[in-house]
């Protein structure tokens, strides 16, 4: 039997944030925390729209900011001890994929004073007694689609580890997706984020089996995102493409494109070994591994081959294995994002220790099964310069 739960409730559209108070109105908050990053929602007003609705419904907040974008477990722990000390019971987390991360796990460890820190929930969420306070979301960037699901990605800078855990009531209750906050965002973090989603529509779709509404499914968002994807890049406050973006991201991670299918999440276990060490961009990290994973595993396994190959046909409308592998590459750099380690201004060296603690940690964290195809993946990413 397939379990789908859709929890997100989505305020979308231009001037979205004016619905909370209806959407609020009957949840007796008493005190929230509002969360954000290094401050670019005071300079392009969001902040301030969300003030100015929070203060219209005399529900009293306090804020935490300095949320990283790769959020750090240290950073994480002090906003838990002021949500602990000022009983928060909402957390309103604004920002793009990694504040709505930092959300999930402060709202999980508010009510849960078990753990001692962040990463030792993060290493065993078993342990988690109560549900998270509730959490609303107001993504500023489109890319992680953390707005409507579980899981979060964090980062424990003392280790240079980077690892992922997911609890099912930290998914926030409501999701502002107002495609005219995202204009601000400039053209390196805007490709980053389109690239976050096409990784997860592509590594939802090479599983051993994949459900063909969910296929297609897959086939037509990584469409829109293709369609859209320089448009946004190049013209940031185009409405109409950001909004198609922005919705796409959203449907790329809320059990949908993952549903009665098979998944396989190798690309992201390698990427988050990549940005723990270095703290480079997500989504870029992930356009440097994905086409050197497809060519490993496709030399490997040939039913992998088959699905890239297929891939190919459906989307890009290439014929062959070589065709299709060529064209994720020119998409790549289409999108000005590296395809070499060299191009990344966080790695000062790739030297062989690097590619063995990075090893470790990929098998400390993925499918020790897979050893030998991250081993290779990893030494021919470090041999190209």
């Amino acid at each position: 039997m397939q379990n789908i739960n859709l929890k997100t409730k989505y305020l979308f559209g231009k001037n979205a944030i004016f619905g909370l108070p209806n959407e609020i109105k009957n949840k007796n908050y008493q005190k929230a925390l509002v969360l954000y990053g290094q401050g670019s929602v005071k300079r392009n007003g969001i902040l301030g729209q969300l003030q100015s609705v929070l203060n219209n419904i005399k529900l009293e907040y306090i804020e935490f900011s300095g949320i990283e974008p790769n959020p750090k477990a240290a950073t994480i722990d002090k906003c838990v001890e002021l949500c602990r000390d000022h009983n928060i019971d909402v957390i309103f987390a604004v920002g793009g994929g990694s504040v709505v991360d930092a959300s999930k796990v402060v709202g999980i460890l508010t009510k849960n004073d078990n753990y001692e820190n962040c990463w030792e929930y993060v290493l065993n969420p078993l342990k988690v007694k109560n549900d998270s306070v509730d959490i609303i979301s107001i993504i500023t960037l489109a890319g992680t689609a953390s707005e409507n699901n579980g899981g979060s990605v964090i980062t424990n800078q003392d280790l240079n580890e980077k690892k992922s855990v997911y609890t099912p009531s930290a998914v926030p209750i409501i999701a502002v997706e107002d495609p005219s906050y995202t204009f601000t965002v400039n053209a390196w973090q805007t490709a980053s984020g389109i690239f976050d989603c096409f990784s997860h529509l592509l590594e939802q779709y090479f599983g051993k089996s994949t459900f063909t509404w969910t296929k297609e499914f897959i086939f037509a968002n990584l469409k829109v995102l293709m369609n859209y994807a320089k448009t946004v890049v190049l013209r940031p406050d185009h409405y109409d493409a950001r909004a198609n973006i922005l919705w796409t991201t959203s449907m790329s991670l809320n059990e949908l494109t993952s549903f009665n299918s098979e998944s396989d999440w190798s690309v992201h276990v390698l990427e988050h070994a990549f940005s723990g060490l270095w703290d480079i961009t997500h989504g870029a990290g992930l356009a440097f591994i994905t086409p050197t994973y497809l060519k490993v595993r496709s030399e490997k396994e040939k039913w992998f081959k088959d699905k890239v190959i297929e891939l190919g046909r459906n989307v890009f409308k290439t014929q062959n294995y070589e065709a299709t592998i060529s064209y994720l590459i020119n998409f790549i750099k289409s999108l000005n994002l590296p395809t070499r380690w060299t191009e990344f201004k966080d790695i000062p060296k790739f030297d062989v220790d690097d590619a063995e603690f990075l090893l470790e940690h990929s098998l400390k964290f993925g499918e020790k099964e897979l050893h030998d195809i991250y081993r290779e993946v990893i030494y021919k990413l470090k041999e190209m310069e």
